[in-house]
């Protein structure tokens, strides 16, 4: 989700909005650091740094699970802390069969910075003055667990995560693949792969749109269904990944 953090978006929102997904009434599992206050309204407005005149809203669990691609399957029934202030640690267990790593958000309620972590090793770090939601991506875990998450800091935050079995994602095409063999990349062959792309997006029923295409770096948007739908994933590994990336990091 990441991999156009270099490129500056016309419409980044529309590109990295996730559909909200369904999902069962949340339980907390094992734990364990102090955990106070009920669950956040997600109404509650801040004041703190901000005009008065603006009212934000604060994370809630469904906001955080709306993170989750929808092409990714979500396994077993979720673990969250809706209300947590200061150090926590949820034991997710082993990993069940059929997930492949452990999808993990975090909401900022309040003003803080926090660090999460996944089994002991520091995995994110979130600076907020307010409520924010602040980040959601796939982990990874090795060895049989149990497995735990956890969150330092001493503000107020929002936890939810869930194993998770993340769509197969197609290899490079056999342009893209002769584009790479050399090592570099040239204008021409990360135009030809972005065409590519957008062809494959069109053909998907999801044309990109393009604010600036002259250069050195095209900047494009897609809509939250192409992402959604796996067709924006899909298109991008196949035919201009390892090219996008390899022209952005020459043209830095």
């Amino acid at each position: 989700m990441q991999r156009r953090m270099l490129v500056a978006l016309a419409d980044s929102a529309s590109l990295t909005r996730r559909r909200p997904r369904t999902v069962a009434a949340l339980a907390v599992f094992a734990i364990s650091g102090a955990l106070t206050g009920a669950a956040v309204s997600a109404a509650a407005a801040v004041t703190s740094a901000k005009p008065a005149s603006i009212s934000y809203q604060a994370p809630t669990t469904a906001m955080l699970s709306a993170l989750v691609p929808g092409d990714t399957q979500l396994i077993g029934e979720p673990f969250g802390i809706e209300a947590g202030a200061g150090p926590a640690t949820l034991n997710v267990g082993p990993m069940p069969e059929g997930a492949t790593e452990l999808f993990v958000s975090f909401g900022c309620i309040g003003v803080g910075t926090y660090l999460t972590s996944t089994d002991g090793v520091v995995t994110s770090t979130h600076s907020c003055n307010g409520p924010n939601l602040s980040s959601g991506g796939g982990r990874t875990v090795t060895g049989p667990g149990p497995h735990t998450i956890s969150v330092a800091g001493e503000g107020q935050y929002v936890l939810w995560a869930s194993w998770s079995a993340p769509a197969a994602l197609p290899p490079a095409s056999a342009e893209q693949s002769a584009a790479m063999a050399d090592g570099t990349v040239i204008e021409a062959e990360y135009r030809e792969g972005f065409a590519r792309y957008q062809r494959c997006m069109t053909d998907a029923g999801y044309p990109v749109g393009v604010a600036d295409s002259p250069g050195p770096l095209i900047s494009y948007s897609n809509s939250g269904a192409a992402v959604d739908s796996g067709s924006e994933g899909a298109c991008y590994a196949a035919e201009f990944e390892l090219i996008d990336m390899a022209w952005q990091q020459s043209n830095l």
